[in-house]
């Protein structure tokens, strides 16, 4: 099938389109570069500067928008036929044969010179080729554009001092999670917990559902993470009784005291409702009781008030009251003062409640602070390890230098006071021969030498005439060299003899603070109970791992026989 001369100059116009299309496109590509360049290389530079997570993606960004502008450009922009035709003529030197071609034919002109002028332009299409166009690109635009675009790379090759930034905010966020879940689990335990009373409840759980919340909206700043825990914490540490462990230890004492006068075994975790109902009982079985039974109950109770006047004062004093009022044969305000004193067990048993969950609560609000202080920062932990034992290790070469040297002075000080002694001996012995010692004198025919010895676990509190050798003081509470009785080294100190054979000896003044309290109660009685109140409060407290070793160590080697 033969073509018309307009059909072949359509046709030879369409491939030859598209080149003048795409060598526009690469001109207005060069010409454009710089702005995406440009853009890449402020973006590589602020991350630098600002934590940006996904720099890389941001940093192109500019260059891909850059890209879709010129896409677009490339296929949006309108190049009719006639304007082809033209461009073609112009750049072939065609001298306007194929846009004269397109003209006429779109003005049906069938004339003799028309239809020729169209013929010639049809041999002249069939012969074109696409390839005969040029690519144009702007070679300026582009050598100035590639200045950017190489800065750009450049940053972002070189290793960026906001990566750690993004990985300790990334650690934080995974460590604000986890923390977020481990409160939300706390506050499902303290709902389940029936000894709490609903307004306590409550105000821990507002606690700690701000604290989520905060917590919540916190982007992975370590700092307002560690300040808003802080804050929580120093919230809970208010709400925190000092007292509460010697209070639940004094209740439990005189639970089990309840137990052995109800007949029962006491038992190591007695339980303070149980106390609550012995003293009810206690309180109902007053009128069946024989006169005998109420003085030594009323001995009972005042005994135990003294132990728990330091740690519970309100049930310390229904028992006292309870006391002097079974001494004094009224039975009936017996009976209220130990109704009184069950109602507050009932209700010190909900105030250690309230502290045992506050505690919890603090303890997971601790634990959370200290494992987002350290998220992202292993290798700085590690580095400053090792700076911590090198530490370590100087202060120890140091105590040790320092200990030889305190050795050291003390032997000069002894050295000293032994010279002193000597000389003082010599004057008092020569003081002797003409005159009456005053005071305690010594009349022994030698005194040569003389010898003492550090006496372990001795009452400083007692008069020297009660002080012995035998097993009464080694078994007192206060023992200040070692509990297990071992004898520790010697003192000895060389005499010299007077003239005569005799020695003046005064008793020494001193202006030291002493003591005159007798301590008579056996440390070996007292530690199993100080012992059991530790473990039950590690037991009960949420305290970290390794304190928890340290204590049960300390109780060990502090108890008797070790």
């Amino acid at each position: 099938m033969t073509l018309s001369p307009y059909d072949t100059v359509r046709k030879q116009l369409g491939p030859m389109g598209l080149r003048l299309r795409l060598s526009d496109t690469l001109l207005f590509a060069s010409r454009t570069l710089w702005v995406g360049a440009v853009g890449f290389a402020l973006v590589a530079l602020l991350g630098r500067f600002v934590p940006l997570v996904g720099l890389r993606l941001w940093a192109v960004l500019p260059l891909l928008i850059w890209l879709a502008v010129v896409l677009g450009y490339a296929t949006l922009k309108p190049l009719p036929l006639r304007r082809v035709a033209q461009r073609i003529d112009m750049l072939l030197g065609l001298r306007e044969r194929l846009s004269t071609a397109i003209e006429l034919h779109q003005q049906q002109a069938h004339d003799p010179l028309s239809e020729r002028q169209q013929e010639d332009a049809g041999i002249i299409a069939h012969a074109l080729k696409a390839s005969q166009l040029p690519l144009r690109f702007d070679r300026t635009w582009l050598l100035w554009s590639l200045a950017p675009l190489a800065v750009g790379i450049v940053l972002m090759l070189v290793p960026n001092p906001q990566d750690a930034v993004i990985a300790e905010r990334q650690a934080v966020q995974s460590a604000l999670a986890q923390t977020e879940q481990q409160i939300a689990q706390l506050q499902q335990e303290l709902a389940k917990n029936t000894e709490l009373s609903p307004a306590d409840l409550e105000q821990l759980q507002k606690e700690l559902d701000a604290l989520r919340e905060s917590l919540r909206r916190n982007p992975g700043d370590k700092q307002d993470a560690l300040a808003d825990l802080s804050a929580a914490e120093a919230r809970l540490q208010q709400q925190l009784d000092p007292n509460a462990d010697s209070r639940r230890a004094a209740l439990e004492q005189m639970a089990r005291s309840l137990e052995s006068l109800s007949g029962r075994q006491p038992s190591q975790r007695p339980d303070l409702n149980q106390a609550a109902q012995d003293l009810q009982q206690l309180a109902d079985q007053l009128a069946q009781m024989s006169e005998e039974q109420r003085q030594q109950l009323a001995d009972q109770l005042a005994q135990q008030a003294s132990q728990m006047s330091g740690s519970d004062q309100q049930t310390a004093q229904s028992l006292s009251n309870a006391a002097n009022a079974l001494r004094s044969g009224d039975t009936q305000q017996a009976a209220q003062q130990l109704q009184q004193a069950s109602q507050n067990v009932q209700q010190a048993q909900q105030d250690l409640a309230n502290q045992q969950a506050t505690q919890q609560s603090l303890s997971q609000v601790q634990g959370s602070r200290q494992q987002i202080a350290q998220a992202g920062q292993q290798g700085q932990q590690g580095q400053q390890g090792q700076q911590g034992q090198a530490g370590q290790q100087g202060q120890q070469g140091q105590a040790g230098q320092q200990g030889q040297q305190g050795q050291q002075g003390q032997q000069g000080q002894a050295g000293q006071q032994g010279q002193q002694g000597q000389q003082g001996q010599q004057g008092q012995g020569q003081n002797a021969q003409g005159q009456n010692a005053q005071g305690g004198g010594s009349n022994a025919p030698n005194l040569g030498q003389g010898q003492s010895g550090n006496t372990p676990n001795v009452d400083p509190n007692h008069p020297a005439n009660q002080q012995g050798s035998g097993s009464g003081s080694s078994g007192m509470v206060y023992q200040p060299f070692k509990p297990s009785g071992q004898n520790g080294n010697p003192d000895f100190v060389q005499g010299q003899q007077g003239q005569g054979g005799q020695s003046q000896t005064q008793q020494g003044q001193s202006n030291l603070p002493g003591a005159n309290n007798p301590s008579v109660v056996p440390y070996e009685q007292l530690y199993p109970e100080y012992s059991r109140a530790a473990s039950e409060a590690l037991d009960r407290g949420y305290i970290p791992p390794h304190m928890k070793d340290f204590v049960r160590r300390y109780f060990s080697q502090l108890e008797p026989g070790n």
